[in-house]
């Protein structure tokens, strides 16, 4: 129990405010390393509609039965090494960015084979991971944001410079617009949404502050933008909160703050319009661990939380999240 305390403390550092500055993203690119272990045992059913899934940062990506809150291993081990960002493709692949691997990783159900879609120091240790209407894959990597071919996988800039990287901001997740923009959650001081423009990278400033102090997923759903973050004005885990954003307007809105909210990170919007959330510091008061971590979903209308799933045994870290809706439909939030 000792040896998670200690690896839960040691992702502290990859969640929280400190890394987003150009020198603690420096050596977090510097002690990232791939470990390889041997790939578990891997089950998977075939997704429905609703299905969770999301990644765990000790290794694993798993599929959480919505209703039952039955938790079923996608695939873990082999080139899962601290799995971050999760975003589904239109034909029903899971794609994972992995900050330990600093790779984008392809996962096929229900098989869970893994297959390594791009990697190097062009990639650079990528966060927040998206696809758009055409199968593209963007990533946030805390400088700039990417579009990789799916086929290929060689990372094209978006956008860089500007409001990003250096002293500025480091973007750390994107969705996608249904018109095409992207949305991009940047930490920094201050923290800022923008939108950005998908052909020639133009940044526009969206909103930044009250609320936004440490984002880190963001979810976009017609005019409707949601952004997990945390309240502390240090940035340090403790309070976790969710805001909406009128994609119109920049229009801040708190929707749902503390109770199972600790240090909240992904974020997706399922078939219903309800919001499900990866925590990895939910409290779990009858833990020695106390941070299992969880999975909550939240009302956007009133901000009521249900606690869906804990972590369990070794995965207490759960963080991206994606919702399968149906083969054919690209999910654009995460």
């Amino acid at each position: 129990m000792e040896d998670l305390k200690r690896n839960k403390n040691e992702s502290t550092q990859t969640n929280m405010n400190s890394r987003f500055h150009s020198s603690g993203l420096a050596k977090l690119s510097a002690v990232l390393v791939l470990t390889v272990i041997a790939a578990r045992a891997i089950a998977a059913s075939p997704f429905q509609t609703g299905d969770i899934l999301y990644t765990d940062s000790f290794g694993a990506v798993f599929r959480l039965n919505a209703a039952t809150g039955e938790r079923t291993t996608l695939a873990s081990g082999g080139k899962l090494a601290r799995p971050y960002g999760i975003a589904l493709e239109a034909n029903g692949d899971v794609l994972v960015s992995d900050t330990g691997a600093q790779a984008i990783i392809r996962i096929k159900p229900p098989t869970g084979s893994q297959t390594v879609v791009a990697a190097g120091a062009r990639l650079g240790v990528p966060y927040g991971i998206a696809v758009d209407a055409k199968g593209n894959i963007l990533v946030a990597n805390g400088e700039s944001i990417l579009r990789l071919n799916p086929v290929a996988g060689q990372p094209v800039v978006v956008s860089a410079g500007g409001r990003f990287g250096g002293s500025s901001g480091h973007p750390l997740a994107v969705a996608v617009a249904e018109n095409g923009d992207l949305i991009v959650a940047s930490a920094g001081s201050p923290s800022e949404i923008l939108r950005v423009n998908p052909r020639n990278g133009v940044q526009a400033l969206l909103s930044q502050g009250p609320y936004l102090k440490n984002p880190q997923a963001i979810a976009v759903s017609s005019n409707d933008v949601y952004v997990t973050d945390v309240a502390t004005a240090d940035g340090n885990f403790g309070v976790g909160i969710v805001i909406h954003l009128d994609l119109s307007t920049g229009i801040q809105t708190l929707v749902s703050s503390g109770g199972n909210l600790v240090g909240p990170v992904g974020i997706a919007i399922d078939q219903n319009g309800q919001l499900v959330i990866g925590d990895p510091y939910t409290i779990n008061p009858d833990s020695r661990d106390l941070y299992d971590g969880g999975i909550i979903r939240i009302n956007p209308v009133g901000g009521g939380q249900t606690l869906i799933a804990r972590g369990q045994e070794n995965y207490v870290n759960p963080r991206g999240i994606a919702v399968f809706r149906a083969i054919g439909s690209v999910k654009r939030s995460q």
